[in-house]
């Protein structure tokens, strides 16, 4: 805490109080609390509110003490974010080196197991393929399966650039989940 030599010691307590985000109700039941007899009155909201306001007795002394707080929380908070960046490479080399380890093992399921995690590390974990039937098709809704139709065949639609034979067939399995057209589309409908 900064050092404030021409303050009272609940004074003090206060700016921590008040810093700590405590209300004024709050700081004046603890103030009265630890100091009950060194006062005559006891401490009140309002007066504490007044010590705090923009012209009070404390506001720029506490202006000085939450800005030295500050600077104090924000050198602690910079020496703990590399401390955990220190720690956290310190962990990611050794997990590496053991897994590079591990891949020397005698047991080849412990090896592949290092194996697909470093592959998943550095190329990323491969895409899930999922295997869909012709009858699984068919269920899905029309939206769901104008997902599974690929962009470029999308953007090839949008262009225009198939037959009409072949535009039909792909609307048509998106619609219907059927690869033989049902009937012919409409040329407003391209």
């Amino acid at each position: 805490m900064p050092k404030i030599k021409h303050l009272s010691e609940y004074h003090k307590v206060a700016f921590e109080l008040k810093y700590k985000g405590f209300s004024y109700q709050n700081i004046a039941e603890i103030l009265n609390k630890r100091w009950p007899k060194s006062r005559k009155a006891k401490f009140t909201v309002q007066s504490i509110k007044d010590w705090f306001k923009e012209a009070g007795t404390l506001a720029s002394d506490y202006e000085h003490y939450a800005n030295e707080m500050d600077d104090i929380h924000a050198e602690t908070m910079e020496i703990v974010r590399r401390a955990g960046a220190r720690v956290r490479e310190e962990n990611f080399r050794l997990a590496n080196e053991m897994l590079v380890a591990l891949m020397g093992s005698s047991n080849d399921a412990v090896k592949l197991a290092a194996i697909k995690e470093i592959l998943d590390r550095v190329e990323g974990k491969p895409k899930e393929n999922i295997m869909l039937n012709n009858q699984d098709i068919y269920e899905l809704p029309p939206q769901e399966r104008w997902k599974l139709i690929p962009y470029e065949i999308k953007l090839r639609l949008s262009r225009n650039q198939y037959s009409k034979e072949t535009a039909d067939a792909i609307f048509n399995w998106a619609e219907t989940g059927k690869t033989k057209p049902a009937k012919p589309r409409p040329d407003n409908q391209k």
